[in-house]
């Protein structure tokens, strides 16, 4: 499967008075957040331009009826915002220097046909983990607008915490709540396992139970 024609490009900006951005940033002390049940769930990934590191975005899905999806540049599989799994990612920057990173979509027009997503990031080549990549993610359902006792802002998670060798990152879990979303920020690290894929790990830490392929990526020009 390749890039589904139906992804929109560049990230929706969140402003609040007088322009500024009404992000938020998720902590250990401060790890959870509700957020809007509709329009579109973004998570996007940025690291800084000249890193020269190529860091990927993946979402894990479970579905209500117990079936279950992965979305990632990996393995070709974009998914789709308009069909199953009504999750896509719209593209892979190998480099970091995209200005808008990489960014996965969430229509939750289907919103119950969702259990949780489980948002994380790895290393695919060009470091030996994630420190001092300055790499961030942030969720937002920046289409929604306001809703009560929940928030339409963004959420920040910064990946800055990576303990040395950590090439993975289970970085929040989206679970459904009736007309809401529970975000809760994981920053759960994985170091590399001999014959183990990076993204088999966390799905053995939270039972998703996919089966995994090996799959590679074309060499950066």
């Amino acid at each position: 499967m390749g890039m589904p024609e139906d992804r929109p490009r560049g990230v929706i900006r969140l402003r609040g008075p007088g322009g500024r951005a009404r992000d938020t940033t998720l902590t250990a002390a401060a790890p959870a957040a509700r957020i809007a049940g509709r329009g579109v769930l973004q998570a996007n990934l940025r690291w800084p331009p000249g890193a020269d590191v190529d860091l990927d975005l993946g979402c894990l899905v479970e579905f209500a009826d117990g079936g279950t999806a992965v979305v990632q540049a990996l393995g070709d599989t974009y998914g789709s915002l308009s069909s199953w799994p009504y999750v896509a990612l719209d593209q892979d920057d190998r480099t970091g220097d995209a200005s808008d990173g990489e960014t996965l979509r969430v229509n939750l027009e289907h919103r119950a046909l969702f259990r949780r997503l489980l948002f994380y990031a790895y290393v695919y080549e060009g470091a030996v983990d994630f420190r001092r990549l300055g790499a961030v993610v942030t969720l937002a359902t920046p289409s929604a607008g306001p809703s009560s006792g929940s928030s339409s802002g963004g959420h920040r998670i910064p990946l800055d915490d990576s303990p040395p060798g950590a090439v993975a990152c289970a970085v929040a879990l989206v679970t459904v709540r009736g007309a809401e979303l529970a975000v809760r920020r994981e920053t759960r690290w994985f170091t590399p396992e001999p014959g183990v894929f990076h993204q088999e790990r966390i799905d053995r830490a939270y039972g998703f139970g996919l089966e995994w392929f090996p799959a590679e990526k074309p060499p950066r020009s």
